[in-house]
């Protein structure tokens, strides 16, 4: 027979346990049957059970994203605020009229000059975001120069029937 001691740093005495009087399987019998039953619904249940989504599908979401961003930039930079809001998620149309964007987009720029430059900083996947219904979001930071003076640009995106849109926009001149 096999002994394990213990050691205890205190008034405790050690004691000697043998490998017998440890339980380490129940006392019950094991009905083969229906092990193989739990071990099998566990593998279906990996196998077919729905998870959350890869990193590989979460970094084309991101892709995807970014792409529309880019297209909606396009027509931000043109000034053409209202074509910006034809072409955003329901979320944001849900919450402001075209003119009140549109407004709202005109008074953030017009202490701004035109574009010289814009690049991604940074870009995150998400299934949730504060204040949103849930669903497929990506938000994306970019540095922005315009004219002589820097900004942040954030921009949200949200799934809308198979279709990147965007959801939020935020301009901080300064840079900060």
């Amino acid at each position: 027979m096999s002994a394990v001691f213990l050691r205890h740093s205190g008034s405790v005495p050690t004691r000697t346990i043998l490998y017998s009087e440890m339980r380490y399987f129940p006392t019950h019998s094991l009905n083969p049957m229906r092990s193989s039953l739990f071990i099998g619904g566990l593998l279906a249940l990996f196998l077919i059970a729905p998870r959350s989504l890869p990193a590989q599908s979460n970094e084309q979401a991101v892709e995807a994203a970014k792409e529309a961003a880019q297209e909606w930039f396009v027509l931000l930079d043109a000034d053409k605020y209202e074509a910006t809001w034809e072409e955003a998620a329901t979320l944001l149309k849900s919450k402001v009229t075209a003119e009140q964007w549109a407004a709202q987009v005109r008074r953030a720029h017009a202490a701004l000059d035109s574009l010289r430059a814009r690049s991604l900083v940074a870009a995150r996947y998400t299934t949730n975001m504060p204040r949103a219904p849930e669903g497929e979001y990506v938000t994306a930071q970019y540095r922005a120069t315009y004219g002589e003076k820097d900004a942040v640009e954030t921009v949200s995106l949200k799934k809308d029937d198979g279709t990147w849109r965007v959801a939020g926009y935020y301009v901080k001149p300064g840079g900060q």
